[in-house]
């Protein structure tokens, strides 16, 4: 209904503009001039193709024009925002449609006149909020076709609008998923995807199908650097992907930005990329949301092609041969592949806590060790970065970074509940330790790990009773007793010696003793079953002990540490249990470790020695702890905080 049959033309003068906003229709807006509004044109299309760009210059050309006829329009050139080749889903990626949300807040127009629904945009959620955050900033949207007037809606306006907004989603939705449709297939069928990448140079031809990716000879042979250091046999040349970046930061070869900032993600990222030996993997990712343009990975890995000895294909595999010049060979790049794999913790469960939802630290021994009380040790700063001077930091214990202050703690003393007093823990002590138990198990000690598992495992073997000392024997001796006297009970009962009542009471207990003793004897039968499996597989361990281990750094690397230890237990006054993981398998010692709850029984077996396989002891002097904190290290070696390191390694 229009204002002039609500008002007449003295009220309707009279009113204040957001008076008038509010009560007039879309009529109103274009039709009457009471009052002048500062109006603002937005024209968008969302491809620069030459038939689009013909249809983005007939809407900007309409509008422009509309506004001319209406005298109470006022158009500020700073007001016309366009954004010819842009998507209408993403508004965060539209910078001129920012830009005139900013305007918008500055109160620079009154009015926003487009084209139809779909020109402000694609995205219903995102369509109403701009609608709604407009309003309250007093601004009225104007959509020419479908004649809507946003500041004034009855409920079939709403309706409809609702209904072109979620249209015009549904529109650009499906057409980004034909676009993926035919995206994975011009993968599968060996067309480039992408462009420049490090390495390579993308040759443009005027058919598609003939781009191809030409060699960037500094980079290449970078590329080349990495898979043969990383790949190589040679103990003496061999780097992980943390020693390759200091080697490629020292011999001064440049990513693809052209500086030195290297990381392990970044190697790893090269070491995973299949162009490099001539093949593209399709769908190595997948666009959740066509609203978000969020691309997440597939964790989809490359599959090689298996053939017989007749030259036969026994198993496809998913990777496309690409029109490019391979960097490495093939035989190089899986070889490199199943290295990195064999150190990669893909594929077990709770990937450092990820699947558990955890928030699990970067720092890998953070993830490893843990107090005697069962508590994690947290990672802590000690001292800050500077220009000159890496970070510092300790590991202290869960339970004292909860409650350890005078107010927790007074409270727990109350309650008679645990208090662990084990001291923070340098992470120089924990390095030191580190180069330590390797070199023992890696290099002098390999021989006498393999007798230690050899001599565990006849001791297991010949286990012949349960936990608490009882003998099988004297448990079947017993069982045969107790079945012997509910016979006789039974007896009795028949000739009548037993009333019923006397003989329930007499024949229950035995009865249940007969029951608890068939289940101990079931489960050490099943116990026995799992024992004549073997505890340890020692030719894998020894195949494992005969893996290359760097020790070249001032401590073990992160990779070395997620890939054999299991865990590192600090029972206090520096003495370290080291549970080291020699099967191949990566465990996850972050969810698998962690507690919710102080445990008595638990923090026990945690100092109990009796409870691991434990394989070598030693001592560091303290002499060899300040040689390593002054001379390796290059830090301040402070005695009192020091004194010798007690080792124990244990093989889970």
């Amino acid at each position: 209904m229009s204002i002039r049959s609500k008002f007449s033309d003295i009220e309707i003068t009279n009113m204040s503009r957001e008076e008038y906003m509010g009560y007039a229709t879309y009529e109103d807006i274009m039709e009457l001039e009471y009052m002048p509004f500062n109006v603002a044109v937005l024209v968008r299309e969302s491809t620069n193709h030459i038939d689009q760009q013909k249809a983005y210059q007939i809407q900007k050309d309409s509008l422009l024009e509309l506004v001319e006829k209406k005298n109470q329009f006022i158009l500020d050139s700073n007001n016309i925002f366009e954004e010819p080749g842009k998507s209408g889903l993403n508004m965060g990626a539209r910078p001129v449609f920012q830009l005139m949300c900013q305007r918008a807040r500055e109160h620079k127009f009154d009015i926003l006149l487009v084209d139809s629904v779909s020109r402000l945009a694609r995205d219903l959620r995102g369509l109403i909020d701009v609608v709604d955050d407009f309003r309250k900033l007093g601004i009225g949207i104007v959509f020419i076709k479908g004649q809507y007037w946003t500041y004034n809606m009855s409920h079939n306006d709403v309706l409809r609008l609702g209904i072109e907004g979620g249209l015009a989603q549904a529109e650009s939705m499906q057409t980004g998923e034909r676009v993926r449709s035919h995206m994975a297939h011009i993968a599968k069928s060996g067309q480039l995807l992408g462009g420049d990448m490090f390495g390579y140079r993308l040759k443009k031809e005027v058919n598609r199908k003939d781009n191809s990716l030409v060699q960037e000879p500094v980079e290449a042979y970078t590329v080349r650097t990495i898979f043969e250091k990383f790949a190589s046999d040679n103990p003496d040349e061999v780097l992980t992907s943390s020693s390759l970046c200091e080697y490629l930061i020292r011999n001064n070869m440049r990513t693809y930005n052209g500086d030195l900032k290297w990381t392990p993600s970044k190697v790893i990222r090269v070491l995973d990329n299949t162009k490099y030996m001539g093949y593209q993997l399709p769908e190595k990712s997948r666009v959740v949301s066509t609203v978000s343009k969020k691309k997440v990975s597939t964790h989809k890995e490359p599959i090689i092609d298996v053939y017989d000895d007749e030259g036969n294909l026994v198993q496809k595999g998913n990777l496309v041969r690409i029109n490019c010049e391979p960097i490495v060979s093939e035989e190089l790049w899986w070889k490199a592949y199943k290295r990195k794999m064999s150190r990669s913790s893909k594929g077990s469960e709770n990937i450092k806590g990820r699947h558990s939802g955890l928030r699990v630290s970067g720092d890998a021994y953070a993830r490893k060790v843990f107090c005697s009380c069962g508590y994690c040790l947290s990672r802590q700063y000690t001292h800050v970065a500077t220009e000159d001077k890496q970070a510092q930091h300790r590991y202290k214990c869960r339970w004292q970074v909860d409650y350890a202050n005078k107010y927790t703690r007074g409270t727990v003393e109350k309650e008679g509940r645990v208090i662990c007093d084990n001291s923070a823990v340098s992470e120089m002590k924990l390095w030191l330790a580190s180069q330590y138990v390797f070199k023992y198990l890696f290099k002098n000690g390999k021989d006498a790990v393999l007798q230690a598992l050899e001599l565990i495992e006849r001791c297991k073997q010949d286990v012949e009773a349960l936990e608490d000392g009882t003998s099988i024997q004297e448990l079947e001796a017993e069982l045969a007793k107790l079945k012997k006297r509910l016979q006789g009970y039974q007896e009795m009962r028949a000739d009548g010696e037993l009333t019923s009542n006397e003989y329930k009471e007499l024949k229950f207990p035995v009865e249940q003793r007969i029951s608890d003793i068939d289940g101990m004897i079931a489960q050490y039968e099943l116990d026995a079953g799992k024992r004549e499996k073997k505890l340890f597989d020692l030719s894998a361990i020894e195949q494992r002990l005969n893996t290359i281990v760097d020790f070249k750094g001032y401590k073990i690397n992160d990779e070395m540490v997620d890939m054999f230890v299991e865990r590192v237990i600090y029972r206090g006054n520096e003495e370290f249990l080291w549970v080291m993981n020699l099967s191949g398998d990566v465990s996850d010692a972050s969810a698998k470790y962690r507690i919710k709850g102080y445990d008595e029984k638990y923090s026990n077996y945690l100092k109990d020695d009796t409870n691991f396989n434990i394989v070598a002891r030693m001592t560091i002097p303290i002499e060899e702890c300040k040689h390593y904190c002054e001379k390796v290290l290059k830090r301040r070696f402070v005695k009192k905080y020091w004194q010798p390191i007690t080792i124990k390694i244990a093989i889970d």
